[in-house]
């Protein structure tokens, strides 16, 4: 799977990992539907037992550590950025489908994360000592940099009713 995303197939990623995460929902008997292509804000909206949930998926191969986004202009992740039950499920999207990981993270926890990280990188010191640019628009989350904060949410399905 190594460098699909540098050959063009980051729209197939992308559109795998949804369906992967559509497939894990409807397993557990969340009545779940995706969105149109490209929605401004979601990828799926779910419901079970009178709980409604907005998911936004996010996806990366299993060859690099970095999930990552692009801030809007007003400095924002997310659009429409709900208080309660709207979460981002992490995907890790491995070669063989028993080693795909999904983390279920509420996307205001995540969005703190990303905001966070950006601001320590802007204190921390460029190339040649150079600042970093508030400017630049691209955000990460690390997988292995900072599985502790994720770790608690792999596979936490249960936490799309909470």
């Amino acid at each position: 799977m190594k460098g699909r995303i540098k050959a063009g197939e980051g729209t197939l990623v992308g559109n795998a990992g949804e369906d992967y995460v559509m497939a894990e929902l409807l397993k557990r008997g969340v009545i779940a539907a995706l969105t149109p292509r490209n929605a401004p804000a979601f990828d799926i909206l779910a419901t079970k037992n009178g709980m409604d949930a907005r998911v936004r998926v996010k996806t990366k191969s299993e060859d690099y550590d970095i999930w990552q986004w692009n801030a809007h202009k007003d400095g924002t992740i997310f659009r429409l950025l709900g208080e309660e039950r709207d979460f981002t499920i992490l995907v890790n999207l491995a070669a063989k489908i028993e080693e795909l990981s999904f983390y279920v993270v509420p996307t205001k926890k995540l969005s703190a994360w990303l905001s966070k990280e950006h601001e320590q990188w802007l204190q921390t010191p460029g190339k040649d000592g150079r600042k970093h640019s508030d400017e630049n628009r691209k955000r990460h989350l690390n997988q292995k940099k900072h599985e502790s904060l994720i770790a608690p949410h792999l596979d936490d399905w249960d936490g799309l009713g909470r």
